[in-house]
């Protein structure tokens, strides 16, 4: 068993990670808030860069973080991040999207506090939806990212369903020696933080889902782009063994407990509209991720046109 990290007295080295494409208009938004953090333990900064033509590399130099240039094509979202935590000195990796903005100074501290018990091995915070999201894609973020804390303790667990497992790399925290032993998956090009959490919940280690680590973040989908989505996650996620795989249940369950919550919230305002978006995104989601399920009965075309992630791993 690891040896406890940090303390309130002795807070954990942090590395930030930032896997970033011409994101300088957010940047200039979340550096200054990374560099204010109301946090006592040292901070450095790890910066992959795939392609940048906005000035991005410049504002993170000017920041002080340690950068890796790639060319576009290398980008993958499992084997960029895995080349930025191989670069990090510090023994918590702090995971966030260039776009995800701390929505205040105690934001780092939060998301790291938890890792003075050493059965924690990953922490991820919640993303509130930014200004102008439309109302049904808010929703959906609320219900997947609440307000109640969760601790997942694999030994109060008594059957995995898909739920155990949802992680963020846009906003998380994990131990490098958990990464070390289980590197992000470089098969999948969605998921890969899914993937992580359930290695470290079935090696033993406690999951936390803490909401108090707040950072703004989200992305508006059109029923088009929920399909294509849901089929490459439905995709990676066969491939990681987390669907299709006999040991772990409530596949629909899970689904249908997050349709259910997100009627019932328009439902009880009236919003009759929203109830029929919700549904006919449900259909699509569930249709996508039931064809990504069935990757190899699917033929090669139809996977090269409709999925985003299939023609970049098989080349």
């Amino acid at each position: 068993m690891e040896v406890p990290t940090g303390s309130s007295s002795d807070p954990a080295s942090v590395s930030i990670l930032l896997v970033v494409k011409n994101g300088r208009a957010d940047l200039e938004r979340s550096l200054p808030l990374i560099r204010t953090q109301d946090y006592g333990g040292d901070v450095e900064l790890v910066c992959v860069d795939s392609g940048s033509t906005d000035g991005t590399v410049a504002l993170m130099r000017d920041h002080g973080a340690q950068i890796r240039e790639i060319p576009p094509e290398e980008f993958h979202h499992g084997r960029t991040r895995n080349l930025a935590a191989s670069m990090a000195s510090h023994e918590i990796l702090v995971c966030l999207s260039q776009d995800a903005i701390p929505t205040d100074t105690a934001w780092l501290r939060h998301l790291v506090t938890a890792f003075v018990d050493p059965r924690v091995g990953g922490v991820y915070g919640k993303q509130t939806a930014p200004e102008g999201m439309g109302v049904r894609r808010r929703q959906s973020l609320s219900s997947e990212y609440p307000d109640l804390r969760q601790v997942r303790d694999p030994d109060k667990i008594e059957r995995y369903s898909p739920g155990h497992f949802r992680f963020s790399n846009a906003n998380a925290a994990v131990r490098k020696s958990c990464w070390e032993r289980f590197p992000w998956d470089e098969t999948v090009l969605l998921a890969e933080d899914q993937g992580l959490c359930r290695d470290m919940l079935m090696a033993g280690m406690v999951v936390i889902y803490e909401p108090a680590a707040e950072v703004i973040h989200g992305h508006e989908r059109s029923l088009w782009g929920e399909f294509k989505y849901a089929l490459d996650n439905g995709l990676s996620l066969t491939r990681l063994g987390i669907l299709n795989n006999p040991e772990i249940g409530g596949e629909m369950r899970y689904g249908l407990k997050r349709m259910g919550t997100d009627l019932a919230h328009f439902g009880r305002r009236g919003r009759i509209d929203c109830v029929i978006l919700s549904l006919a995104s449900f259909f699509v989601r569930y249709l996508g991720v039931q064809l990504g399920k069935r990757e190899k009965r699917l033929p090669h075309w139809f996977l090269r046109r409709v999925s985003e992630m299939h023609g970049k791993l098989e080349g």
